[in-house]
């Protein structure tokens, strides 16, 4: 599982409330789907902070480049980074370098959404692409 404190490694630049022990399950740039226990990565073509935490994030990435929203409570924390896609990289990089399924049950997953008919997902350090049919199971 990602740490609260393994991001708080990376990027200690934070706001908001210190979670010791938290974990991430989902680590995702989408807000269409629930992502409990997530951390948000603001990036792409829909970034919606308000809708990341209607959806479940605890936390999220942010740039320090950027005025953080007034609705954002305290208990929600905000790792500033200089580039929200550059630092999402370097988190799903150390996550595989640092963990694996042998160790943990349950894995975080990063999920990563470009277009709306396609995603990938990143799990257990390999990739898979996966395009949606219409019409879906």
């Amino acid at each position: 599982m990602l740490l609260y404190d393994d991001v708080k490694k990376l990027f200690p630049d934070a706001k908001g409330i210190y979670l010791p022990g938290y974990t991430f399950l989902v680590v995702s740039n989408s807000t269409s789907m629930r992502m409990e226990k997530g951390l948000y990565v603001p990036f792409g073509d829909k970034i919606d902070l308000f809708k990341s935490i209607e959806m479940g994030a605890i936390a999220s990435l942010w740039p320090n480049s950027e005025q953080v929203p007034s609705f954002v409570p305290n208990h929600f924390p905000l790792f500033m980074v200089e580039d929200v896609y550059l630092a999402y990289v370097d988190l799903q990089e150390n996550y595989k370098q640092n963990y694996n399924q042998e160790k943990w049950e349950i894995m975080t997953k990063f999920i990563y959404i470009n277009e709306p008919e396609k995603h990938q997902t990143v799990e257990n350090g390999s990739a898979m692409k996966q395009k949606r049919e219409k019409g879906g199971e």
